[in-house]
């Protein structure tokens, strides 16, 4: 057998760290394991209001310092568009947050208060408020409130900045790290979910029974590259269920989305698979702040290919950085005419955006799949830039919501409910290999190697994987080969 050339884009020493994070699992849980539970229920007529009251004396210290943490949150799903508002009183001082909810759709809400346990605290409560105009009925899962504390945030300083970052909201309310729930008065048995250990805290956490790319507690393991193969990551052995075994293969198939399914034994596969940590673990334990062996260089290791995609992507339709070719063609700055376009206002969520300096600018469709960005950009708040990520908008938007973007941003309906990478792009690619292999790869940044690996190997792998789901499928570097020879 002939060995297949690498062409010096194969990193030839292994990267240890990348599968080593500092700390070990937390105990007999894996990832692979869930529980198949039932949702509460709430029947709401009217608007409610549930507050909760707490004890100042039961505030924890934490980040080596006096800073108190009290929080609320959950997770919700509603079958008609409702608001929710959390809001947390200390004294007399009080801090809001409102959702948007959107029917049918599960999401993770959460909010927190900061308190200086040096001051005198008389008094401390947290509230949840349905905002509804008509009837309807609610769901919920693992609500909490209390103080936070998570033995490793006390000592440890360097963690707060990545605590209450402005991306917070992103692990909400992961990051709490509360063990235990409540039931909200008035509340029924609901329906059916899944929640899923984390290898890390060893607490099971919902993932989303009806949309696995709208992520819950756990983002996906495989998304350009499902069905995800990795046997942890997507095969989950049930541990616990609050039905009968008969009753698991109806809810499996008719309760939870098509991309869930049973295997032989009775396991639940999931079509994207999940992380093995949750999103909070995997922010603190494995990506930053607690994990010691994290390096500035994996650090760089996604921005780097970000830019890479949008260089890439750029070079090949011919055009310039968007910044620069907008306000040459119209004289006007391409983020402020995004806000305004937009109302001032986050597409996903609908509420107010400052300023067009905190609005965060969407690919709308992703940069992950060769789509630059341009004049079709979204504008969205942090939080919902941060849950959006790379995904189709068909996997994040409702009907209704594509069909608004459509207006909005001039992108075909068509375009936007489809899951396919930038056809354009690819076929310019391949037609450019040779130059894609021997220059564009060959860049001082991406030949660079950083703890045993470089950055070219990454881009070229995610390429090949925005290739996968073109029309026009081929692997880089065969194709090369065949043109060389």
């Amino acid at each position: 057998m002939v060995k297949k050339k690498s062409y010096g884009f194969k990193t030839p020493v292994r990267r240890i760290t990348k599968n080593v994070t500092g700390h070990k699992v937390g105990g007999e849980l894996t990832g692979g394991e869930c529980e198949l539970i039932n949702t509460q229920l709430l029947e709401l007529n009217e608007t409610q209001i549930h507050k909760f009251e707490l004890i100042p004396e039961s505030a924890v210290g934490l980040f080596n310092s006096n800073v108190g943490i009290v929080a609320i949150g959950g997770y919700f799903i509603c079958e008609a568009d409702i608001r929710i508002k959390l809001s947390i009183t200390v004294n007399k001082e009080l801090s809001e947050i409102t959702y948007d909810i959107e029917k049918n759709r599960f999401y993770s809400i959460g909010h927190d208060f900061e308190i200086d346990l040096e001051e005198k605290i008389e008094n401390i409560s947290v509230a949840i408020e349905f905002i509804v105009t008509n009837k309807t009925k609610i769901e919920y899962s693992h609500f909490s409130y209390g103080f936070v504390d998570k033995l490793e945030y006390r000592e440890n300083e360097e963690a707060y900045k990545h605590y209450a970052n402005s991306k917070k909201t992103i692990c909400f309310p992961e990051q709490f790290y509360f063990t235990k729930q409540y039931i909200i008065e008035n509340s029924i048995v609901g329906n059916p979910i899944m929640s899923k250990s984390c290898n890390r805290c060893q607490r099971y956490l919902p993932i989303n029974p009806f949309n696995q790319r709208i992520q819950l507690a756990f983002s996906n393991h495989c998304t350009t590259k499902a069905p995800c193969t990795h046997k942890n990551f997507s095969n989950y052995r049930i541990t616990k269920s609050e039905f009968e075994n008969s009753e698991i293969e109806n809810i499996v198939t008719n309760n939870f989305e098509n991309g869930y399914s049973l295997d032989p034994n009775g396991n639940i596969i999931s079509y994207y698979g999940h992380q093995l940590e949750c999103k909070a673990c995997k922010k603190f334990f494995v990506n930053a702040a607690l994990n010691h062996l994290r390096t500035s260089s994996q650090h760089r290791e996604d921005s780097l290919r970000r830019r890479a995609f949008e260089l890439l992507s750029r070079k090949l339709l011919g055009i310039k950085w968007i910044y620069h070719e907008f306000r040459i063609k119209t004289g006007k700055e391409f983020d402020k005419e995004i806000w305004l376009k937009f109302n001032k206002k986050c597409f996903n969520c609908n509420n107010d955006i400052k300023s067009a300096k905190v609005m965060h600018l969407d690919h709308t469709m992703p940069l992950s799949h060769l789509y630059p960005l341009d004049e079709t950009a979204t504008c969205l708040c942090a939080t919902c830039n941060n849950a959006k990520s790379d995904i189709f908008p068909v996997d994040f938007y409702t009907e209704e919501k594509l069909i608004s973007l459509s207006k909005y941003t001039g992108l075909p309906l068509e375009l936007l409910k489809s899951r396919k990478a930038n056809q354009k792009v690819i076929d310019l690619l391949k037609n450019k290999i040779i130059w894609f292999v021997e220059d564009f790869l060959n860049h001082p940044d991406y030949v660079r190697v950083r703890d045993g690996k470089k950055a070219a190997d990454s881009i070229l792998n995610s390429v090949n994987k925005a290739i996968s789901k073109s029309d026009t499928k081929f692997d880089v570097l065969e194709e090369y080969t065949k043109l060389k020879s």
